[in-house]
């Protein structure tokens, strides 16, 4: 299979040891990903020139070794899973509460083999001495998994990936489930839009990046409310919100629709849920919240990376102007956050509005959210973010605008994988800019 050497070519082009890359490995990068963006959009085409849909074997178990090649493969793009191993083996080994204390805090900690400094040399922040900023959730799950890893880095980098593909399968699942209770026609395109997504594959199986938690635990809220255990889904959502913050919107949405279907007091009971699961998961830092290094975590969530619509208005001006840059930068910042507002606000009093919300309406609005948060108002983002979004936007309509660049970006993203994810403008052009001028393509013609 042409798709399973490129995947190949790649683990064995970065091996199972640090490396420090030069301009061949960048080269290697843009050809890898340059064949699976062709390859996985071959693939789309032949599926949809299909006049009626293909088995689940058919798309599934090719796909098993794509998901072993990338299991094998060492994360090469990020170093964001060793800081997972770190922090969670601190607080597991040494009873450090990641919120209050950084690494350095904990005396010979960089003679630790689970924070070896080989494996972050690539990673120019100072890991040592940032603290956790992803929600309670995410610090119990590193926590128990670097527990389990008992200080041996294979195996607790391998139990990540684990869980990983674990959240892969529980998400493949669902997807092809609900697109058959949506009535979708081609429920098989859906399940292979996700599965054979490089971006998915790479960023999320091989790099082992967080985000693929969070969309397993969106879409499977999606499925909790279609049925009788739409109660729980709230809980489900905290503990998403929890883990990355992006979700929080997406709560009251999902108590809105058990309001609208099954009246305020199966409502209340979920409403209930989700306060519980969030004290619990917070129970075991509360204690401690006026120690946490909000200054620290705050001036992470809020920072400029390349790839943000805010970084290329900010670099644009920049590049063409001779005013204050830190004016600009703070009143853009401003405006954006508010046309965010403006949007997700709008969307949340669409969906308020409607007396009997179907579930597609559900995800629309939740997907449209979750774009604007991700893609418009936060000023730091990252391709892999997109492991968030991707899943849900799935199950919209084939013809509906968004899930149509949702399967655009989630190609042209994987460009992301190359030194183009360190080119400010020319991330956002080739990767967000490419998708959003192929849809209108598409679109008007």
């Amino acid at each position: 299979m042409i798709t399973a050497g490129a995947y190949a070519v790649n683990a064995i082009h970065y091996g199972w040891s640090p490396l420090t890359k030069d301009w061949i490995d960048d080269f290697a990068a843009w050809g890898i990903a340059g064949a699976l963006i062709i390859l996985y959009w071959a693939g789309y085409r032949t599926l949809q020139q299909a006049t009626r849909p293909v088995s689940l074997a058919v798309v599934v178990l090719p796909v098993i070794a794509l998901l072993a090649i990338s299991f094998v493969t060492i994360p090469f793009d990020s170093t964001d899973v060793f800081q997972y191993m770190s922090l969670g083996w601190a607080e597991a080994h040494y009873g450090l509460n990641p919120y209050t204390n950084v690494l350095r805090d904990i005396p010979g900690i960089e003679r630790d083999p689970m924070s070896s400094a080989a494996w972050m040399e690539s990673n120019k922040n100072p890991w040592l001495d940032l603290p956790m900023v992803y929600g309670f959730t995410f610090a119990a799950f590193i926590k128990a998994v670097a527990w389990l890893g008992q200080g041996n880095w294979w195996l607790t980098l391998a139990l990540f990936k684990f869980v990983n593909v674990g959240a892969f399968g529980l998400t493949s699942a669902l997807i092809w489930s609900l697109t058959r209770v949506l009535g979708q026609a081609r429920p098989d395109i859906a399940l292979y839009l996700f599965t054979w997504s490089p971006l998915i594959l790479l960023h999320h199986i091989a790099n082992a990046h967080n985000d693929l938690l969070m969309g397993a635990l969106i879409v499977l809220s999606v499925w909790l409310l279609n049925g009788k255990g739409s109660i729980w889904a709230p809980a489900v959502l905290m503990m998403a919100t929890m883990l990355k913050y992006a979700a929080l919107p997406l709560l009251p949405l999902a108590l809105i629709f058990i309001v609208r279907k099954e009246g305020w007091g199966r409502a209340m009971i979920g409403a209930v849920a989700a306060v519980l699961s969030g004290l619990l998961l917070s129970l075991p830092y509360w204690g401690s919240i006026g120690r946490f290094r909000f200054d620290l975590i705050f001036a992470q969530l809020s920072k400029t990376t390349a790839g943000s619509l805010y970084a290329l208005v900010y670099y644009v001006y920049r590049a063409t102007s001779l005013g204050s840059l830190e004016t600009f930068g703070s009143m853009l910042k401003l405006v954006i956050w508010i046309v965010s507002l403006g949007f997700v606000t709008h969307a949340g009093l669409q969906f308020w509005k409607q007396k009997k919300p179907t579930l597609s309406s559900l995800i629309a609005t939740c997907s449209v959210i979750l774009f604007i948060v991700i893609f418009v108002a936060s000023s730091q983002f990252y391709s892999w973010y997109i492991g968030m979004f991707l899943p849900l936007a799935l199950l919209l309509d084939a013809q509906h605008w968004l899930r149509q660049l949702a399967v655009l970006l989630g190609g042209t993203h994987a460009l992301s994988l190359t030194s183009l994810s360190r080119k400010g403008i020319g991330y956002f052009i080739l990767t967000t800019g490419l998708a959003l001028g192929a849809l209108r393509r598409a679109r008007n013609s």
